[in-house]
């Protein structure tokens, strides 16, 4: 006994001394209730030993896939399967892992079949309710992908009136996925049968495409509204629009798609709408407008040749310098340093300066970028990298530097004096 419990050692006399009667008895009745006192928990179970084996499972079933043994990952996954069975503190992490496993496993079992995957599906609906909508999303590309659009459609009907409580709150936004995604699968068979329907055919079949172009439309312009990244469903729109010759309703679609600022940026939205206007012979300001937007988010895309030849043609001399900016750019982009195609835009717009007397802005532009474009593009390393990538892009290079007044010894050897002879127009009609 140390120190600390000799000095608290007193006895029940002396400690009972300064109380009550009344004390005293409050006091035995605490210690005899104390006594009767059910416990506040039940006293848990000891999982270790399972969580050991289910981690040693898990572990051995991580193994075998990453070495392709599939028919021995499916036997360790049966075994894992058990911890759905024994314990439900575990439930819902082993029931993630299983559907994500199994479903890796049968996409490369040699004996693999539809049926499998159905079944596999099917457990993880009933037993794994905190992941239900991504799992029948899922289980509904899987059968897209196979071809059973109708048993697609029919998951996706029944998976959009689940509810299960707090977890159909907490799974709202992938409810409202599945909503769409009715709507696609009706576009789909829309499609299916507007490819099968010929346009001398009346009837039955043109009111059942009508039905299902009405279904699609409502659910996928629901989800449009929206902000986000709504790519297909957006395109399936403009395809069924533009069927029924509803073409002011598909541009409306596409612009709002494209230029609502509450939308994430998307320069495939910029792209549709671009498309859909040089389809439907639009105005050159529009498609102006567009290609605007579209270089604003990826000033490196493909379009921004056509863009800088819209701006060429309209010959004002804002117009005219904005092109130059934005050919000078592009070959700075490693994807068209290289490229024939962007110098020879360059090449075209340099010398359509040097023409119209521009030459001040021309020359105002290199000096800006002269000490990295001679790094960049003119050593006299670039001369033997470019002749073996085509000698028409050493040609044009040639000529840009000249417009451009750079000092390099880029193309200056004998072997290439008959590239500086030669007549880009000719290579390159207008």
């Amino acid at each position: 006994m140390d120190h600390f419990e000799l000095e608290t050692d007193v006895p029940d006399s002396d400690r009972n001394r300064g109380t009550s009667e009344d004390e005293k008895r409050s006091q035995r009745l605490k210690r005899v209730d104390s006594l009767h006192r059910k416990p506040s928990r039940a006293p848990r179970k000891d999982f270790s030993g399972l969580r050991k084996s289910t981690r040693m499972c898990l572990h051995a079933i991580r193994e075998a896939v990453l070495h392709h043994r599939w028919k021995e990952a499916t036997r360790y996954l049966e075994v894992y399967s058990q911890a759905l069975e024994e314990t439900s503190v575990e439930q819902p992490i082993a029931c993630e892992i299983i559907w994500r496993l199994g479903i890796e496993i049968l996409r490369h079992h040699p004996d693999s079949d539809l049926e499998r995957f159905n079944d596999l599906y099917e457990r993880m609906k009933s037993s794994g309710v905190k992941n239900y909508a991504k799992i029948c999303l899922e289980y509904a590309f899987h059968l897209m992908l196979n071809g059973h659009i109708q048993k697609a459609k029919q998951q996706l009907t029944v998976a959009a009136s689940w509810r299960y409580g707090k977890e159909s709150a907490r799974q709202a936004l992938g409810l409202k996925l599945i909503h769409a995604y009715c709507g696609f699968l009706d576009y789909l068979i829309w499609s299916t049968k507007r490819a099968s329907t010929s346009n001398a055919e009346e009837g039955e079949q043109h009111n059942e495409m009508h039905s299902y172009f009405r279904q699609a439309l409502v659910t996928m312009q629901e989800i449009i509204k929206q902000p986000g990244v709504w790519d297909q469903f957006v395109c399936s729109c403009v395809d069924m629009l533009e069927y029924y010759n509803n073409k002011e309703e598909a541009l409306q679609l596409l612009e709002h798609y494209a230029f609502n600022k509450d939308f994430p940026a998307n320069p495939n939205a910029h792209v549709y709408l671009y498309n859909y206007q040089k389809k439907h012979n639009a105005s050159r300001d529009e498609l102006l407008a567009t290609l605007k937007g579209l270089h604003s988010l990826v000033p490196s895309h493909e379009l921004m040749l056509k863009y800088c030849k819209l701006l060429m043609l309209s010959r004002e001399p804002k117009n005219l310098q904005r092109a130059l900016c934005i050919a000078l750019d592009l070959v700075e982009y490693s994807c068209w340093k290289k490229n024939v195609k962007a110098w020879l835009c360059l090449f075209r717009i340099a010398r359509c300066f040097s023409k119209r007397c521009h030459k001040d802005l021309l020359k105002k532009e290199c000096e800006e970028r002269k000490d990295l474009w001679l790094k960049m593009h003119f050593k006299n390393a670039h001369t033997r990298m470019d002749l073996k990538i085509s000698p028409r892009l050493v040609s044009l290079k040639i000529k840009v530097k000249k417009i451009m007044g750079f000092v390099s010894r880029y193309g200056e050897n004998r072997t290439l004096r008959a590239l500086n002879a030669m007549d880009v127009l000719e290579l390159y009609p207008a």
